[in-house]
């Protein structure tokens, strides 16, 4: 009955969102209530969930079991051809040190093809394989640093946003950069470093900032420049990467900033654990602070904006809050909307990097339609780290409602691959994901989702603590 109810609950998921039936339609198809396909597909089902009917109750698990049984023979042909057990996503222990990087990368080359997808969807296989051998050729020329980056450029290479060799950056040089339209800038450090916060990064051990990012940009896994923008400004503070591209051959390293005169100001920096660093953080003490970093670590939050008649909701992360599910969260939303007469809505995605899509459901169903469905009422922010599961919210959006899309180039694709899965390289250390299902949601074939209105983020504005994508919204200059 229990294994019954979890296969009901994934057929509801599928048929709603990859077949678009109707809660009606589906409710009648499997024979459940409609409340039960509601809570289904906002991922809330509870575990005294039952079949409505014995007579559906026993049709669907008729059909089911022949499914399960399809299933059943599939997957062991599959286990027989590939002789693959659920062990083998660990690679088998070695001794030496060059048996170690032999055998994790050997592990690599033959299991990831396997797993994923579709890996060669864009890379030509032969070029992947000759480049695992060049690498295992090499183990006793290289260093462990020159290793770990050759392998994040074999992963990377595949051109998957979601199937990376995943950095070390528990290690990290105390700075925050972020690449504004000027330039990559510092826009945070430690109190012994206050001077180069809001200057321009020039140099790194001698070497001009943008030779550094084109060394970074085939070691990164990303599915476009807005992708790739977010993850190289972690990436170019990641000790070992510096030290695996040669651009760096010791612990510290040099930094070189400007500030809008051309003055220059050079810093050394030592690595340290990223969670010893204290940061200035001087919007955090700031009460003027731009509503898009109040709360970051909060999932959802909103906050009604008087003066301007708007409430501006951001959604940081599609997973539900231990505290608050997000339908009741959604529930509240609506009711500060009504109780106010508000007269716009932004709804910010700008942080959201993911997670699962169907949390968002029961305000996607009810915004839909609603009085403040229309492109001067309603506002959705994009952003770099729009990605995965929060995309395919985005998307939804805009599919379904007349909102106005305002921000940067989202970081992920609207046709893409995911729902990832772990190979773990036990003897290196290195953890890679992969992914195992495609994603088609948009007829265009592009690299991001793209707003109607691009609105760079700009070092100047963030500066003065000002967003000027809820400006523009807020001020009406449409």
């Amino acid at each position: 009955k229990e294994l019954l109810k979890m296969v009901t609950i994934e057929s509801i998921r599928k048929m709603r969102l990859r077949e678009g039936r109707s809660i009606r339609e589906i409710s009648r198809t499997l024979g459940v209530s409609r409340q039960a396909v509601r809570q289904a597909i906002r991922g809330e089902v509870k575990r005294s969930y039952t079949m409505s009917e014995p007579r559906a109750c026993r049709a669907m698990k008729a059909f089911m079991c022949k499914r399960a049984a399809a299933w059943i023979i599939l997957s062991a042909i599959i286990f027989l051809l590939s002789g693959c057990t659920p062990t083998n996503l660990r690679s088998p222990l070695a001794e030496t040190r060059h048996d170690k990087w032999v055998t994790d990368i050997t592990f690599l080359a033959d299991q990831l093809p396997k797993r994923h997808r579709e890996l060669f969807f864009k890379l030509d296989s032969a070029d992947f394989y000759k480049e695992a051998e060049r690498i295992k050729e090499s183990v006793d020329e290289l260093t462990d640093d020159e290793l770990t980056v050759a392998v994040s450029r074999l992963v990377a290479s595949v051109g998957d946003g979601h199937t990376v060799a995943y950095p070390d950056l528990h290690f990290t040089y105390p700075v925050r950069l972020y690449w504004f339209k000027e330039g990559m800038y510092a826009f945070d450090a430690p109190e012994e470093h206050r001077e180069i916060v809001n200057l321009r990064l020039e140099t790194i051990s001698g070497k001009p900032v943008g030779e550094v990012i084109e060394a970074l940009r085939p070691v990164i896994s990303c599915d476009n420049e807005a992708s790739f923008r977010d993850s190289v400004t972690h990436c170019i503070l990641a000790p070992y990467i510096l030290r695996g591209l040669g651009i760096s051959n010791s612990e510290d390293i040099t930094m070189g900033f400007a500030d809008n005169n051309g003055d220059e100001v050079t810093v050394t920096l030592q690595p340290k654990d990223r969670g010893s660093i204290r940061y200035l953080e001087r919007f955090n003490q700031s009460p003027d602070r731009p509503l898009y970093l109040r709360n970051p670590g909060s999932n959802y939050w909103y906050e009604y904006l008087p003066e301007h008649k708007t409430v501006y909701f951001q959604y940081n992360a599609c997973a539900n809050k231990e505290d608050r599910s997000f339908s009741a969260f959604s529930r509240d939303l609506f009711n500060l909307i009504d109780e106010n007469g508000a007269e716009r809505l932004i709804v910010d995605l700008r942080n959201n990097g993911g997670g699962n899509s169907l949390v968002m459901q029961p305000f996607i169903s009810k915004i839909r339609g609603s009085a403040l469905d229309h492109e001067d009422r309603l506002f959705v922010v994009l952003g770099r780290r729009t990605f995965s599961s929060a995309l395919l919210n985005a998307l939804e959006l805009k599919n379904s409602t007349r909102a106005t899309f305002v921000g940067e180039p989202t970081g992920g694709r609207p046709n893409h691959y995911g729902e990832v899965r772990t190979l773990l390289l036990t003897n290196t250390g290195i953890t890679v994901r992969y992914s195992t299902k495609h994603f088609e949601y948009s007829s265009e074939d592009t690299d991001s989702m793209l707003p109607d209105v691009v609105i760079e983020p700009s070092i100047v504005s963030f500066a003065a603590g000002r967003d000027p994508v809820v400006d523009w919204i807020l001020q009406g200059e449409r």
